[in-house]
């Protein structure tokens, strides 16, 4: 079996994830902070400070672990209560879902190729918080965090408002380079179980410390029970209930090998599989590309149709006669299929990690092409 579906979820996943999982769930279980051994509350330390060391975030105690993206966005979204915002054309629905459900005006849309600059500056004072998705999961495009957010600190100057900075690296995590304190970031949203290569279930976000979000969940959390209402000089606590441990063992085990590869090393090797399999899809008659416009801000993604075919009966033939599996859709992201002119059946989407192989692609590129010869042959 041949699987390019990674930015769904990465798989397969390194054996030590396996292992971490697995010794998580034969030891004596120990909660964080609900016992007196001290075990969990290590795991979780240690894990911040990884991830600390590979987001560039110096004050990690800041990153709080969740379920997934979607449920760090959700409690995000209740947390600020914004009135305003804009966001990125290839925003996912984890973000605007919640934008559009739970908040009292819906932003626009925004994106360096979509808008002129100079709208985007005129616009810009008149909202609360910007939204950037870091990697775009249907065309792989990267977008230039520093100089997006440059281009509203110039606003910002000028207007003295202070936006947020809300930034989505589900995508981008574990194979792109992210420096959240260089880039100023206010708020980072992660999920654990594409690049960073730990089990489903796992997530987090980091928050910068001063920005008041209101936790919308409320529970125990081990540290002082006396407490039920919160006042004024409370610190708001976000890991709140029995957390996933063996999950975030899992992530731990996930973000060491990535730390231990080298993010470089592995944005080198799935950019170079990445256009080398754009460059074969190219040649073939009939498929048409919905990638990034140059190599440098590509990601480990590339979205393809066969003209005179759904997408759907695509991927149905990959999976079926050629045992290849991708993935077929909007992939949760609708608003850029209009930009694309895909919004009706979406797009074929191929996705790699650090273990695709060039035969993996190999395999793709042979298939595509049997299927686009076909459809000429029955003209």
């Amino acid at each position: 079996m041949v699987y390019l579906n990674n930015a769904a979820t990465s798989w397969p996943k390194p054996p030590s994830v396996i292992e971490a999982v697995t010794v998580a769930l034969t030891r004596e279980p120990v909660s964080a902070l609900r016992s007196n051994k001290s075990a969990s509350d290590d795991l979780m330390t240690e894990l911040r400070q990884k991830l600390g060391r590979l987001f560039h975030i110096s004050d990690c105690e800041r990153i709080f672990f969740c379920s997934s993206a979607t449920d760090a966005f959700n409690r995000i979204v209740d947390g600020l209560k914004l009135h305003s915002y804009d966001y990125s054309i290839d925003s996912h629905n984890s973000v605007l879902r919640p934008l559009a459900n739970k908040t009292p005006y819906f932003g626009n849309a925004t994106l360096g190729s979509v808008l002129g600059r100079a709208k985007r500056q005129s616009r810009a004072a008149h909202y609360d918080a910007l939204f950037l998705n870091h990697c775009s999961n249907v065309t792989g495009e990267i977008c230039n965090i520093g100089l997006e957010w440059q281009n509203y600190q110039i606003v910002h100057r000028q207007s003295g408002n202070r936006q947020l900075l809300i930034l989505d690296v589900a995508q981008s995590a574990g194979c792109i380079p992210i420096d959240v304190d260089g880039w100023g970031v206010d708020i980072l949203v992660f999920t654990g179980h594409k690049g960073l290569y730990g089990p489903m279930g796992t997530g987090g976000y980091y928050v910068r410390r001063g920005i008041d979000l209101r936790p919308s969940q409320f529970g125990g959390t081990g540290r002082d029970s006396s407490i039920i209402e919160y006042g004024d000089g409370d610190e708001w606590e976000y890991e709140i209930g029995t957390q996933n441990l063996p999950g975030l063992a899992g992530l731990m085990a996930g973000v060491d090998y990535v730390l231990e590869r080298g993010v470089e090393n592995i944005r080198t090797k799935e950019l170079q599989l990445t256009q080398w399999l754009i460059n074969e899809l190219r040649g073939i008659d009939k498929v048409q590309l919905y990638v990034a416009p140059t190599a440098d801000v590509q990601g480990p993604v590339a979205s393809f149709n066969i003209q005179g075919l759904n997408p759907s009966d695509v991927g149905y033939i990959l999976q079926n006669s050629y045992g290849i599996t991708v993935r077929t859709g909007l992939h949760c992201s609708p608003l850029i299929h209009h930009r694309l002119g895909t919004e009706k059946f979406g797009t074929v989407r191929a996705s790699l990690s650090d273990f695709t192989t060039q035969q993996d692609l190999q395999a793709l590129v042979q298939a595509v092409s049997d299927i686009c010869a076909s459809l000429m042959n029955n003209e």
